[in-house]
């Protein structure tokens, strides 16, 4: 185990944890240079954790951004919100998915910001995001939760770390069949999974999220992480992986199932994201 996830795992149970977590996100953003969340989307954001704020303000302040605004509108249509007929304004899309599912749609529409759409590496890494965010969405669908939470989000943010370690420097990140979490350590001083998650928090997202993208390694220590892992394993069965997972013959049926409604799925909602 890296030794920052051991550092964290020892603080975890204890009140300062949080304090100490916030320290050491401080370093990784002075080594990573972090992509900081949209203007729009941010303003957007604050708006729509302000129960006083009404559809207009928030149409006023995501209107601003043309490609976050055309996305809000496209998003409408996808499975995990319900696969609602498509809004032609903006005003009755944030009607459609409330307020609650505007967020969502709003992180997960600047998450794709961050993809330059002209490199192989990053489009490959997406492809394995958005699969992976599908596949955890399935999961939490069948334990009982509504589509487009926690899980959703946290897979579709959990390897953004290794794009921004890419972007910070291409030569000495690890290649995108790679997960070599040793290299990442020795030539960063952090694992992508600590990056991204120091980018999750810098987002103000909430804690359930930063901390299974920082421990989707070692998934025992979050129940969320434990999901990322198997939609990571389920991604990857469906053809959306950046390196073979050796145990694909000994995959359980659930997995193999989830895995073709990844497959059957994914053209259609990467689609969205464009």
């Amino acid at each position: 185990m890296p030794l920052l996830t051991l550092e964290l795992a020892a603080t975890r149970p204890r009140a300062s944890g949080r304090a100490k977590m916030r320290m050491l996100f401080d370093e990784i953003a002075q080594k990573c240079d972090l992509p900081p969340l949209p203007a729009v989307a941010s303003r957007a954001l604050d708006l729509a954790r302000d129960p006083s704020s009404s559809v207009q303000d928030l149409v006023h302040v995501v209107s601003a951004d043309a490609a976050i605004a055309s996305r809000v509108l496209r998003m409408t249509a996808s499975t995990i919100y319900g696969r609602q007929r498509t809004a032609t304004t903006l005003h009755d899309a944030i009607v459609a998915i409330g307020y609650a599912g505007l967020r969502k749609v709003l992180i997960a529409a600047s998450s794709r910001s961050a993809y330059r759409i002209d490199s192989a590496y990053a489009q490959r890494l997406w492809n394995h995001a958005l699969a992976t965010a599908l596949a955890a969405d399935q999961l939490a669908v069948a334990a009982g939760e509504p589509r487009g939470g926690s899980a959703f989000i946290a897979a579709l943010l959990h390897d953004i770390g290794r794009l921004v370690m890419h972007l910070s420097d291409p030569d000495g990140a690890s290649g995108p069949e790679d997960d070599d979490l040793a290299h990442e350590q020795e030539h960063f001083g952090v694992a992508h999974a600590a990056v991204g998650a120091c980018l999750a928090e810098q987002w103000g997202l909430e804690d359930e999220i930063v901390e299974a993208i920082m421990f989707h390694h070692v998934p025992e220590l979050s129940p969320l992480a434990r999901r990322l892992a198997e939609a990571d394993r389920v991604a990857h069965l469906a053809g959306f992986g950046c390196r073979e997972h050796a145990n694909h013959a000994s995959a359980p049926r659930e997995c193999e199932r989830l895995a073709e409604i990844v497959t059957r799925t994914f053209a259609a909602e990467s689609a969205l994201f464009e």
